[in-house]
């Protein structure tokens, strides 16, 4: 049993091979559930409108088509403001961390972070979803 608290989790990025991937990894995380997969911001949108439940964390990907990881953040502070943000990219320049968290974004990891990383970024960004919900 996990001393932390469940997480629900989605991820939006249009590598499949990557989501399956970070999907796999984070189902050995206890205290991660991934309620579903997008392979972009607009098919994240759309699966929230419809979703019975929705999650506490969104894993994204900066750069994809349609809707990018910017656009979608943006959208979703909007639309669902509890739903806390995580941008995954290879870019790692300052003024861009800055301006996505601006933007409404909860967190900020690199492609190559450790697992535990993410999962620090993840209880990191869960902890406000979290406590605000209730």
């Amino acid at each position: 049993m996990s001393a932390y608290p469940t997480v629900r989790l989605a991820i939006a990025d249009d590598h499949i091979l990557f989501r399956k991937g970070l999907r796999a990894l984070l189902g050995g995380f206890q205290e991660v559930e991934v309620l579903f997969e997008a392979g972009d911001g607009q098919e994240l949108l759309e699966r929230l409108d419809h979703e019975p439940v929705r999650p506490d964390v969104v894993l994204m990907d900066l750069q994809m088509p349609t809707l990018d990881g910017l656009q979608t953040t943006r959208l979703l502070r909007a639309q669902y403001p509890r739903i806390r943000v995580i941008i995954i990219s290879m870019h790692d320049e300052p003024e861009l961390i800055e301006s996505l968290k601006t933007e409404g974004a909860h967190g900020y990891l690199l492609k190559n972070a450790s697992p535990e990383e993410m999962r620090t970024a993840i209880r990191a960004a869960a902890g406000h979803a979290l406590t605000s919900t209730k």
